[in-house]
């Protein structure tokens, strides 16, 4: 089991006639690392008993079986036996589970294939697959048949789609896009032919909408079966206002930065003319929206737009991703921002929202922090999808009963809550080191251990350990104009230091990795992993403290 078995059930399924949103899915990527396969089925148990009804798992690389000459290696695969065990186990909780697969976009993991060359866009960087080629046609239709022959509960098929970024590369599809009326006609047309192949299975395609409600093709729907589920997401946006707007690109509220003559807020980004929030047409505006005393945009911007139309309301929020922290999930964001997505769904009588947490960006990318520090977010995304309670009351309620359900003690030094533990390693700061060690000093206090606290605690001192380094890093940059008249002792003294940390990363490195083999994922993805988190630090010290003798 992830966490001891506890008798009562939880609080916001036992006060609830019934839940706020209908569908509260959880996204499970797998093109990270390889979760054990007796923790994914223990983590079914964990999700049934918090009141999640569904999983869209990302199968990438981990699928049985690719309609390809060649396959993964066993070991990084699941067996169709194992599959079939978590899919029976999932219905028999209560739990839809939906495959997700990837038919257009994010297929870089199938470069690693010997003779896939032809199924790309763009050879050189095979991220997307070309919408033009017979042979791509056949790849996906008998994809999709051996998903819903693997699958055959399933009522979804994912099909991604997300990030279509070279629509109209290749010599074929250049022409045809000019033919069809553009990059995202183009897109449509292959979109369409991946749904029917999902369709004649009897099964509802998902697909991300940021490809046409994203750019800002609504024009679009009227031309897309109405049985399909477009889902926009919006990680960003964590209250009833943002300052910018994830619509026809990223774009900021000029108003943020009317802060004149006073100290200036954070802001995001700025842009170039026409690109601001207020360079949209007056009719989005409208449908999106905004507060009349900062004048702010509303949040979740596609998502309204999509509630101005009659097709099913989905959404998608992040509980942690890829922009997030190194070594643990941001638990301000990732908490507040599934908070404000319920509200606004509740307010619409939407249909589904779906947690993403993702574990790498692409198979290119780093791997992400291990999904174990995400639970967190998780049971909270799960308390707040089915209570409908949101507020910071309901937040300082249920304070104590999370802590219990990831065995965590209630109080730390008798006054600190695991949402102030949470909330404060996650808040931002030039320099964290510090408070990273008092956090620290507390769980061991607390002698805090098991599937959440272990991992959080000994991620904690990866980042105290990367935090130490890169504070001698800008300590050289602050000296090193006039590091020649730099006391000889200060010298000695980074030096001294630098060895003492890697010393303890050396240390470090076995506790957490029996821990990621537990309770994470495979060796490689620890591996790819931990080779991220201080290899480039290491190498910019030694490189710069050379300097320095």
């Amino acid at each position: 089991m992830i966490f001891t078995k506890k008798s009562k059930v939880p609080s916001w399924i036992k006060e609830s006639s019934k839940p706020s949103i209908k569908n509260r899915f959880l996204h499970i990527d797998l093109k990270g690392p390889k979760i054990p396969f007796e923790v994914f089925s223990s983590l079914l148990d964990q999700l049934a008993r918090w009141g999640i009804n569904g999983v869209i798992v990302e199968y990438e690389h981990r699928i049985p079986f690719l309609p390809l000459f060649e396959q993964f290696p066993a070991y990084q695969r699941y067996t169709q036996s194992q599959i079939r065990f978590l899919i029976e186990k999932a219905y028999s909780l209560g739990i839809e589970w939906i495959p997700l697969i990837q038919t257009f976009g994010h297929v870089e993991y199938l470069s690693r294939l010997k003779g896939t060359e032809f199924l790309f866009e763009n050879p050189q960087y095979p991220s997307q697959l070309c919408p033009s080629k017979k042979v791509v046609r056949k790849y996906i239709e008998e994809l999709v048949d051996y998903i819903c022959f693997l699958h055959p509960e399933s009522k979804y098929i994912h099909v991604g789609q997300d990030e279509t970024r070279q629509l109209g590369l290749c010599d074929i599809c250049s022409k045809r896009m000019k033919k069809l009326g553009g990059e995202i006609e183009l897109y449509l047309d292959h979109a369409n032919f991946v749904w029917e192949q999902v369709l004649k299975h009897g099964k509802i395609p998902m697909l991300w909408a940021d490809m046409i409600i994203g750019k800002g093709r609504i024009d679009l729907l009227s031309k897309i079966d109405r049985r399909i589920i477009l889902i926009p997401w919006d990680y960003h946006s964590t209250g009833k206002t943002s300052k910018d707007v994830v619509y026809k690109g990223y774009r900021p509220s000029k108003k943020q930065f009317h802060n004149r003559y006073k100290e200036a807020e954070p802001f995001y980004f700025f842009v170039g003319k026409g690109n601001f929030f207020e360079d949209l047409s007056e009719k989005e505006i409208k449908k999106i929206g905004f507060d009349k005393q900062t004048g702010y945009p509303n949040s979740f911007a596609q998502l309204r737009l999509l509630a101005n139309t009659d097709r099913p309301l989905w959404g998608a929020c992040g509980l942690y991703m890829s922009a997030d922290l190194q070594f643990h999930a941001n638990y301000i964001r990732g908490v507040l921002n599934p908070a404000g997505m319920t509200d606004f769904l509740i307010s619409k009588n939407g249909e589904g929202i779906i947690g993403t947490s993702w574990a790498r960006g692409h198979s290119f990318a780093p791997i992400n922090a291990p999904w174990t520090t995400v639970l967190y977010n998780i049971v909270q995304f799960a308390r707040i999808t089915y209570s409908g309670k949101t507020g910071p009351e309901h937040f300082e309620k249920s304070a104590k009963e999370i802590a219990c359900e990831l065995d965590m003690p209630e109080l730390y030094d008798n006054y600190w809550t695991l949402d102030d533990i949470c909330w404060i390693i996650s808040s931002p700061s030039r320099d964290k080191t510090t408070t990273i060690k008092n956090i620290l000093d507390i769980l061991e206090k607390e002698r805090v251990s098991g599937c959440f606290g272990e991992g959080l605690k000994l991620c904690l001192k990866g980042e105290y350990l990367q935090s130490r380094i890169r504070n001698i890093i800008d300590e050289t940059r602050y000296w090193f104009s006039t590091r020649d008249k730099m006391p000889l002792s200060l010298k000695n003294g980074m030096s001294r230091r630098f060895f003492e940390i890697q010393q303890e990363i050396k240390v470090l490195k076995k506790p957490l990795k029996d821990y990621y083999l537990r309770w994470v994922g495979d060796k490689n993805s620890f591996s790819l992993w931990w080779k991220n988190l201080f290899s480039h630090d290491i190498l910019l010290a030694k490189g710069i403290l050379k300097k320095f003798r």
